[in-house]
């Protein structure tokens, strides 16, 4: 049997790896939901009418290359949608995530933690294979990716619960780095191959495409795969027993144990994470959903060079996080310094340089190859919230890790909302540097205040409210 030989078993006598595999489910797990979040921010350059901006608004491109605006740039696609309905496709997505978020986390700590995320990736699957159906109807399309949106929602509560239950204290930057690292893989496998699939097969395929896969994690993971260590199959008694034995371990009984409403709302270092979670994320956010409409409106790239182009700093991000998270481990074990200052230096790292270049970029003009390079590094750099503030919950508490992460990345998820209607409202009558570097600015501001706050009142140690016996006082 494929399961008794692949997973390795009590009897084996070999290396115990099955926590790394799960590991790497979760990485995918992320790298589809992320993947299937992103792709629309692509395909939209070829499913809407380009000579609409012509017929109806005053834009005049205030940067000239040696590109053919005619042809590749500007691509005709069948939908008449204004700049301000483009941006509501996108920013509709995060409405719904928005609202799921918290109940998601709350079902994540009380539930089966891997059927919900079954649900998640499946559910995810199915609608995006609507969309082709869906956005023939404006209003259709809007309710489809409003969904999409809730049903994702339950993604990092629950990879937050899993992590956990399955990565032990002393590899946890390492394999969290490893596993959020999805969310970057995911978003480069996700832009690139739209770009490619939309130049050669339609806007239609990609959806159908990105759809379709999905369904074979899904498979995978429900057969070989337990909600946690002490009723997984395929496994060792001897890594059983090494990871259920773990500091800060989340046991079985964590499910029925009391939330602590009290102590976590008048916990300082949680309305810390809460305020960086909700204006450290405007950055990764805004370039997430807006980055590939700046290349192509402002910088002027074709379809297949934005996608290669805006797809390459998440899998710089990919490579990066994960030694980011090593180092941070390495320190800590050194005692270099503690757990707190590695999340805060995570935290500087995501925030003030990506608002450095976010600055520089916008009082640069037209200086195409400087402007990408930054953008680039800008992400990279951004994507240093996955070790630092996004996986905090877990260190304050990990048995309630999914409802601190539903609480938290509740209104951490606003940006990802406002921010493709903002630039949608302020570009209907064109683009213009002088609008997006309105919108730069709201970033900058949104990075530096997170910044400020979680230096001054974060934590990474467990709360004592984290405990049974907190419960009881």
């Amino acid at each position: 049997m494929f399961g008794n030989t692949f997973f390795l078993r009590q009897e084996t006598g070999k290396t115990e790896i099955v926590r790394f595999l799960f590991a790497i489910m979760l990485c995918i797990a992320n790298m589809i939901i992320y993947g299937l979040k992103v792709n629309i921010a692509t395909a939209i350059v070829g499913m809407v009418k380009a000579k609409k901006q012509d017929e109806h608004s005053t834009e005049v491109h205030e940067c000239h290359f040696d590109v053919d605006d005619s042809g590749k740039v500007d691509i005709d696609g069948p939908f008449d949608w204004s700049a301000t309905q483009q941006g509501l496709v996108v920013s509709i997505y995060f409405a719904g995530y928005l609202i799921g978020m918290f109940p998601s986390g709350y079902f994540a700590d009380r539930f089966n933690t891997k059927n919900v995320l079954l649900i998640c990736v499946f559910a995810n699957a199915i609608l995006t294979l609507l969309v082709p159906i869906a956005a023939h109807t404006l209003v259709v399309l809007y309710i489809v990716r409003f969904f999409t949106g809730l049903l994702s929602a339950a993604n990092l509560p629950v990879v937050n619960v899993l992590v956990g239950k399955w990565v032990v204290y002393e590899e946890k930057s390492m394999w969290v780095a490893i596993i959020y690292a999805g969310t970057s893989l995911g978003t480069v496998v996700s832009i690139f191959t739209s770009g490619l699939i939309l130049d050669s097969l339609g806007w239609e395929a990609v959806f159908y495409i990105h759809g379709t896969l999905p369904l074979i994690w899904c498979v995978l993971f429900y057969i070989f795969f337990a909600d946690n260590p002490e009723t997984q199959k395929y496994i060792t008694e001897k890594e059983r027993q090494y990871i259920v034995s773990s500091y800060g371990h989340r046991g079985l009984e964590s499910a029925e144990m009391k939330i602590p409403w009290k102590q976590i709302f008048t916990s300082v270092p949680f309305w810390a994470l809460v305020y960086t979670n909700t204006f450290g994320n405007f950055c990764w956010y805004f370039l997430l959903t807006q980055l590939p409409l700046y290349m192509n409106k402002i910088l002027r790239f074709d379809i297949k060079s934005n996608a290669a182009i805006s797809c390459s700093p998440y899998l710089l991000n990919a490579i990066a996080n994960p030694l980011l998270g090593k180092l941070l481990d390495w320190g800590r074990q050194k005692n270099y310094w503690s757990q707190t200052v590695a999340r805060k230096i995570a935290v500087f790292i995501s925030c003030v340089p990506p608002c450095i270049c976010l600055i520089i970029i916008m009082y640069i003009g037209c200086a195409r190859t400087a402007s990408t390079v930054l953008l680039i590094l800008s992400i990279v750099l951004c994507g240093a919230i996955f070790v630092g503030h996004l996986c905090n919950q877990n260190d304050l508490a990990p048995n309630y890790a999914g409802i601190l992460m539903g609480i938290t990345n509740t209104p951490g998820t606003i940006s990802a909302f406002i921010l493709p209607a903002l630039v949608g409202a302020l570009m209907e009558n064109g683009h213009t540097m002088a609008r997006w570097r309105l919108v730069f600015w709201i970033n900058i501001i949104a990075q530096v205040s997170a910044f400020v706050v979680y230096v001054i009142f974060g934590s990474g140690e467990i709360q004592s409210w984290n405990y049974p016996t907190a419960v009881q006082t």
